[in-house]
């Protein structure tokens, strides 16, 4: 479990107020309910950091001076077509929601898919965080994190948290 995480300052900084609040309720998130297992626990308190580069996402795990402990990085590579079906998904069920019910079978049918999609980037955050070693509700919460820093949910009619599973 992460006493602190934050996001780097050069992406808070470049969110709009609404972005930052999605932020941190995706933080606290996974603060208050994220299950790590870690394969090198550093003692607490453990403080994280989640770093946009190019290429890669970075997970810094920093001690209490900030000094840094260990770091796992994501290819983005892997993780913007999972983003990007999500995000497609999300703006389907958003496009129903408005014109159809909430009970179409249409609807259901994309909610499956989103699932299907979120169950699998958090496969894959598991296996590209092996010193972290989130659980798969953890790995889910992390990918939650990944999609609104890099996609602005906050547009969406319907938002996505409120059909995750």
């Amino acid at each position: 479990m992460f006493d602190e995480l934050r996001i780097d300052d050069v992406t808070w900084e470049r969110g709009s107020e609404t972005r930052r609040h999605e932020w941190r309720l995706c933080l606290n998130e996974i603060i208050e309910e994220g299950q790590f297992d870690w394969a090198a626990a550093p003692a607490p308190p453990r403080r994280g950091l989640v770093r946009l580069g190019a290429t890669q996402v970075h997970f810094d795990v920093l001690d209490r001076d900030g000094g840094l402990l260990v770091t796992q990085s994501i290819p983005l590579g892997e993780l913007t077509p999972l983003m990007d079906e999500y995000m497609q998904i999300c703006r389907d069920i958003s496009k129903l929601s408005l014109g159809q019910g909430v009970h179409s079978p249409r609807l259901e049918a994309l909610d499956i898919a989103k699932r299907i999609t979120h169950d699998e980037a958090g496969q894959l955050i598991s296996g590209r965080l092996p010193t972290l070693r989130p659980d798969h509700a953890t790995a889910r919460r992390i990918f939650t994190l990944l999609v609104t820093l890099f996609h602005d949910t906050t547009r969406l009619y319907t938002s996505h948290h409120l059909h995750r599973r």
